[in-house]
């Protein structure tokens, strides 16, 4: 495109550093050896080459937005395939009384209990949401990639979120690390495919 001035103004310059990204996590990936997490890495790495298609195609032929809200879901699908963890949340220490009472189910109690299964030995504490938590693994997915994309047009904005992002993610996974002495392949896993998301990212920033 161009820009006020008649200068050129490159749309889909993210994919140069997606792509070194991709080639970066899979030169990690191999030389890390790990096979008991290639599911994952395999997963995550195919949603993440999905999610790059999509933000190069949007900066060629311009997506409407119900297309932008339609195809991260899509994307989202080799992680929900292969999700193996817990379905369970925490529910805050200020709601748990709208759910169990004196040992109780409360009435909102039962009612969750149509869809979802609410821990009474936990006394409330934990509920199990089964499918409903793939849905909204999806659902957390569009929130995440449009919040960004919505930043798209301002000089740094877009690309200086994502850094701050991935710093912050990066951050805890280095403590989660050393509190643990390396042993916490979720975590370990989060880092190696994080580190090359914020060098790349740096230096999309810097040009």
């Amino acid at each position: 495109g161009k820009g006020d001035a008649g200068c050129q103004i490159p749309e889909a310059a993210g994919i140069v550093p997606g792509a070194i990204f991709l080639i970066s996590s899979i030169f990690c990936m191999v030389t890390a050896g790990d096979t008991d997490a290639l599911t994952d890495t395999n997963s995550a790495l195919l949603s993440i080459c999905f999610m790059l298609f999509l933000g190069f195609t949007d900066d060629v032929l311009d997506w409407p937005w119900r297309y932008k809200l339609l195809l991260p879901s899509v994307a989202t699908l080799p992680l929900l395939c292969c999700y193996g963890g817990s379905t369970s949340i925490l529910v805050p220490v200020q709601l748990r009384g709208y759910l169990m009472s004196d040992g109780h189910l409360t009435k909102l109690g039962e009612l969750i209990t149509m869809a979802a299964t609410v821990d009474t030995a936990a006394d409330g504490a934990i509920v199990n949401l089964g499918a409903f938590y793939l849905v909204y693994m999806g659902l957390l997915a569009v929130f995440c990639t449009n919040a960004i994309n919505i930043y798209a047009g301002i000089n740094g904005l877009e690309a200086g979120q994502s850094y701050v992002v991935g710093c912050a993610i990066l951050l805890h996974n280095l403590i989660e690390l050393a509190r643990t002495g390396g042993d916490s392949p979720p975590h370990l896993l989060s880092a190696a495919i994080t580190m090359p998301f914020v060098g790349v990212t740096l230096g999309l920033l810097r040009h």
